[in-house]
């Protein structure tokens, strides 16, 4: 509790960093050159993949999303990759303050004619969440659901431990995450307009099959939204 209370004040009062990657930058900055020149992802985007049209690829995929949109401020790359490693690997949990604004922007924009129920994200197992001591994307989620005003709701848990996702296929990531969440007993989905959050967006997978089973669970439409999109691979 002291160790978290000083880390928490040295950030703030000591030095000041940048609110996406954690760099100290100086005190009249609130975020890191790199940063402001990390690329959006901008102009007219497929509702499928999140990209820009330019960059998108779903007319040579089988497979379409449950969800019904998905949506992010940044493409996965450069500093962007280091911001997110930080969040996950390195306990610079304030970088998810930052990244929740940059992707709040993105919701307000992409989703202005939805009307949310409930923000929700996706689980980590038990296991994995005690070792890391937080779940990245819950603490997105929570920034988010207080800047959109919507209720935050912990629907999901991870019904069993699967691998993680990173260096699997597209077509692994889909039969890896199949039947690996549910719904917590006290959640009720009926009739309810969600908005899944995730921090990276690579295939799809993960946050698909979250759609899926808010859909079997009688929920009305899912949307979904992550901090970055990675580019798929061009061959």
């Amino acid at each position: 509790m002291i160790k978290d209370l000083f880390k928490a004040l040295s950030w703030c009062v000591f030095t000041r960093r940048c609110d996406l990657c954690g760099d100290v930058v100086p005190l009249t900055q609130s975020r890191c050159d790199e940063c402001l020149k990390a690329e959006k992802i901008n102009g007219e985007i497929c509702t499928s993949c999140g990209m820009s049209k330019d960059e998108c690829t779903c007319k040579s995929s089988h497979h379409k999303p449950e969800y019904e949109q998905i949506c992010a401020p940044f493409y996965y790359e450069g500093i962007i990759v280091k911001a997110m490693h930080r969040l996950k690997f390195q306990g610079f949990c304030e970088n998810a303050i930052g990244m929740a604004d940059e992707m709040a922007k993105t919701i307000k924009k992409q989703y202005n004619h939805i009307n949310f129920d409930a923000i929700t994200y996706v689980p980590l197992s038990k296991s994995r969440e005690r070792a890391r001591g937080y779940n990245q994307s819950k603490l997105i989620a929570e920034k988010l659901s207080k800047t959109l005003n919507v209720p935050l709701e912990d629907t999901f848990y991870k019904a069993y431990e699967n691998p993680p996702q990173r260096n699997q296929s597209a077509r692994q990531r889909r039969a890896n995450v199949f039947g690996a969440f549910d719904v917590n007993e006290n959640i009720n989905p009926v009739g309810k307009t969600y908005l899944i959050v995730d921090d990276v967006k690579t295939t799809g997978a993960t946050l698909s099959e979250c759609a899926a089973v808010l859909d079997s669970y009688g929920a009305t439409a899912t949307y979904a939204t992550a901090f970055a999109i990675r580019k798929p691979n061009k061959r």
